[in-house]
């Protein structure tokens, strides 16, 4: 379904629950018009779904939004649960507080809201991993700016399942934190992955070179994030994969 093409809302069934992940990837150079994509892909989506929505006698009754843990203020010493409250301080902050704040539209709806602020997600069929594991197979993996970073992570199985997990739970509304329960600093996320695919871990990339290189990107990889999943773990919810050598060595081949 096209929803640039006229006549699409007629298309579309009435829904129990709707997941919403759309969004441009971050991981191009962060171009004015690039990071205009950024930005407009996830509010469009978000507002036009509701919008679909607001003007049917049938809404959905759980509605489940993507977010970042961008949300968070870099900190190397604070440990963030779904308790802190944020006000936008860079771009992927006001990016992901103005994603949330339209998916919030649709509790006047009706609709339980779960707000998914994922950490960086694991798998080997694309994102940052397969990304990483290629510095390493040329024997270029390394620390990464300072290396103090903190990496909030998560296996794909593990961010799969929270989200039906929480879909499924009444209980389940509000903003989860959707990392792996044991967060790891960049340096030491780098090691393990070095002796997973038996390649070195010795080069050292200055945050300057990233900045230059990535530009505004860099955040990506020097932001730092300790962010652990409290409400998740609360509803009791088991990870599969909560340590990161467990995760990657299901991951790396």
């Amino acid at each position: 379904m096209n929803w640039t093409e006229s006549d699409w809302e007629s298309k579309v069934p009435d829904i129990d629950i709707v997941i919403n992940l759309a969004g441009a990837s971050l991981n191009h150079r962060w171009t004015k018009q690039h990071k205009q994509q950024i930005m407009l892909s996830r509010i469009q989506a978000t507002q036009t779904l509701y919008e679909l929505f607001k003007s049917r006698t049938k809404r959905p009754d759980v509605f489940f939004n993507a977010s970042a843990v961008g949300y968070y203020r870099p900190d190397y010493n604070r440990t963030y649960t779904e308790l802190y409250k944020s006000l936008p301080f860079d771009f992927l902050s006001e990016v992901v507080y103005q994603w949330e704040r339209r998916a919030k539209q649709f509790e006047t709806l009706g609709s339980r809201v779960v707000i998914g602020r994922f950490g960086m997600v694991l798998s080997d069929k694309g994102g940052a991993l397969p990304l990483m594991k290629q510095s390493y197979d040329y024997y270029v993996g390394g620390k990464l700016g300072s290396g103090r970073q903190w990496y909030s992570w998560i296996h794909i199985d593990d961010l799969v399942r929270a989200v039906l997990y929480t879909i499924n739970d009444e209980n389940a509304k509000g903003a989860f934190n959707f990392t792996a329960p044991i967060v790891e600093r960049q340096n030491l996320f780098g090691y393990t992955l070095a002796r997973i695919t038996h390649r070195p871990h010795y080069t050292w990339v200055p945050s300057l070179a990233l900045r230059l290189v990535l530009g505004q990107m860099s955040t990506v990889v020097l932001d730092t994030q300790k962010v652990i999943p409290n409400k998740l773990q609360a509803l009791d919810f088991k990870f599969k994969y909560p340590d990161l050598k467990i995760a990657l060595e299901d991951l790396v081949h």
